[in-house]
C-alpha cells in the first residue's frame, strides 16, 4: 500500500504556523522602543533588513532544486529553516542589547521563514493552473496564515504587559520549531530526480520575458514599494493616545478576524474578476479608507463624540477585509504568470521583487520621519509629531501610483475562464505568474 501523501495538509499547518508567530508583533513594537530605546529611522531600518533574506529568494529555491541534501531536496531545507527562525527569536529574547544585535537576529530569523516560504510557495505555484485555481490555493494558504495570526493575536498584547517582551519572544521561538516536526512528513521520492540546468533556466527565464510580464513586475514592484508611516505611526499612538499593549493586542485580534472574512468574501465573490478592474477598485479603496489614520491625528474622534480607541477599532475592523482582498490578488498574479516547468523558481523571483519593493517602503517611511523631523521622547530631546500627518499624507497619496501601470497588466485567466465571463473573448496574452510578499 502506498505511503498517504500528507503534504497537501502540511502546507496549511506551516502557514498557520507561520501566522502563529504575530505572537511577537506587539511584543517587537514595544520591545524596540522601551527595551531597545530605538529611533523611528532605526524602526524602519530594521524593518527593510527583515526583508533582506526575502528578496533573495531565488537563491534558495536554486540552491533546494540543485543540492539534495541525503538525496531530499525540499525536507531538510524546511527543517532547516525551522532551526533558523527559533535562533532568531530567541537571540532576541536573550542576548540583544542593541540595533546591531537585533539586525542579526532580525536577519536570521527572516532567513528561515523566508526559506519555508519557497518551499511551500513552490508547491503552491506547480498546481495553479487556472486563475480559479490559483485563487482558491492561495486563499486556503493566506487563511491559514491570518488563522494562526487569529488565533494568538489578543495574547500577543497581554503577554506583554504580564511577562515582558523577551519572554514573549522564549515563546515566538518554539513555534518555527513545529515546522521541523512537520517538515519529516513532507511526501517527496529519494530517487534522483531531474538535475536542475542553470541554461535551461535561463533559456525558459529568457523566453518568458514578454512586455506584458515586464509591465506586471514593474505594478507588482511600485504597489509594494509605495512609502510607508514607518514605525512613527505606532509611536505615536503609544506617546500621544497612550495605547497599551493589551491594546494593541485587541487591534491584531480585530484585524486578523476581518481578514479572514476579507479572503473568504474574495473567494466567494472576487476570484474570477479581472485583476486589472480589480486593482483599480483596490487602489480607490485603500486610499479612502486610510482616511482614518489621518483622522487619529487629527483627532477626528473627538468630532463625532467617540474615543480614540473606539475611532481606531472601527478602522481597523473596516481596513482588514481590504488588506487581504489588495493583498490576494498579487499572489494570483504572481501564481499565473510563472512559464511552466521554472514555476518555483519563478514565483521566488516576482516574491523577492515584492519584497524589495517592501524594503524600500520601509526606507521611504524612514526617510520621511527624519526629513520631516517625526521622533519619539529621549532623554535629551521631547518627542515630536507635529508633523506625521504630512508623512501619512504622502504614504496615502503615493498608494495612486500603480495606477500608471495598470492598464499595461495582462489577462491572467485562460480561455475557457474568459468564455465564461463573457460569453465570447479569447485571452490574448500568454498566462504569467504574480506574487506578493511575504512574506
Amino acid at each position: 500500500m502506498n505511503k498517504r501523501d500528507l503534504t497537501n495538509i502540511i502546507i496549511p499547518f506551516v502557514y498557520f504556523i507561520a501566522g502563529s508567530t504575530a505572537l511577537a508583533g506587539v511584543a517587537t513594537t514595544f520591545y524596540y522602543k522601551e527595551d531597545l530605546g530605538l529611533t523611528v529611522p532605526q524602526v524602519g531600518i530594521l524593518g527593510s533588513i527583515s526583508l533582506i533574506p526575502w528578496s533573495i529568494k531565488p537563491i534558495y529555491g536554486i540552491i533546494s532544486d540543485r543540492v539534495p541534501v541525503y538525496g531530499f531536496r525540499r525536507r531538510p531545507y524546511l527543517f532547516l529553516s525551522g532551526i533558523l527562525g527559533a535562533i532568531g527569536y530567541y537571540s532576541l529574547a536573550t542576548w540583544v542589547q542593541s540595533f546591531y544585535g537585533a539586525f542579526i537576529a532580525v536577519f536570521i530569523s527572516a532567513m528561515g521563514f523566508a526559506l519555508a516560504d519557497v518551499i511551500v510557495d513552490g508547491i503552491v505555484a506547480e498546481r495553479s493552473k487556472t486563475q480559479k485555481i490559483a485563487g482558491r490555493l492561495q486563499s486556503i494558504c493566506r487563511a491559514s496564515l491570518l488563522s494562526g495570526a487569529l488565533a494568538v493575536s489578543y495574547l500577543s498584547g497581554v503577554l506583554v504587559e504580564k511577562i515582558g517582551a523577551r519572554n514573549v519572544f522564549y515563546i515566538v521561538g518554539t513555534l518555527p520549531l513545529l515546522t521541523c516536526i512537520f517538515s519529516v512528513f513532507i511526501s517527496e521520492k529519494l530517487e534522483e530526480l531531474q538535475k536542475f540546468s542553470i541554461l535551461e533556466t535561463w533559456r525558459k527565464f529568457k523566453n518568458a520575458v514578454t512586455p506584458a510580464l515586464i509591465w506586471s513586475v514593474f505594478f507588482l514592484f511600485v504597489w509594494r514599494a509605495t512609502p510607508s508611516s514607518g514605525g512613527a505611526f505606532n509611536y505615536f499612538l503609544i506617546d500621544e493616545l497612550k495605547f497599551s499593549p493589551e491594546f494593541f493586542g485587541r487591534l491584531a485580534l480585530i484585524s486578523y478576524a476581518s481578514g479572514i472574512v476579507g479572503v473568504l468574501i474574495f473567494r466567494k465573490y472576487l476570484i474570477s474578476i479581472p485583476l486589472r478592474t480589480l486593482f483599480f477598485w483596490i487602489i480607490i479603496a485603500s486610499v479612502v479608507l486610510s482616511m482614518p489614520s489621518i483622522g487619529l491625528i487629527y483627532g477626528w474622534y473627538e468630532y463625532i463624540g467617540v474615543s480614540a480607541r473606539w475611532f481606531a477599532m472601527a478602522d481597523t475592523l473596516v481596513s482588514g477585509p481590504l488588506t487581504e482582498i489588495g493583498f490576494l490578488p498579487l499572489l494570483v498574479l504572481a501564481a499565473r504568470i510563472c512559464p511552466k516547468g521554472i514555476e518555483a523558481t519563478m514565483f521566488a523571483v516576482f516574491a523577492s521583487i515584492m519584497n524589495i519593493g517592501l524594503a524600500v517602503s520601509d526606507l521611504g517611511g524612514a526617510w520621511l520621519s527624519a526629513i520631516f523631523d517625526v521622533r519619539q521622547a529621549t532623554e535629551v530631546l521631547s518627542a515630536n509629531y507635529d508633523n506625521l500627518d504630512k508623512v501619512l499624507w504622502i504614504a496615502i497619496l503615493s498608494s495612486f501610483l500603480p495606477m500608471i501601470f495598470l492598464r499595461k497588466l495582462p489577462d491572467t485567466r485562460v480561455s475557457e475562464e474568459v468564455i465564461v465571463a463573457s460569453g465570447s473573448r479569447q485571452l490574448a496574452t500568454s498566462l504569467e505568474p504574480e506574487k506578493r510578499e511575504i512574506v
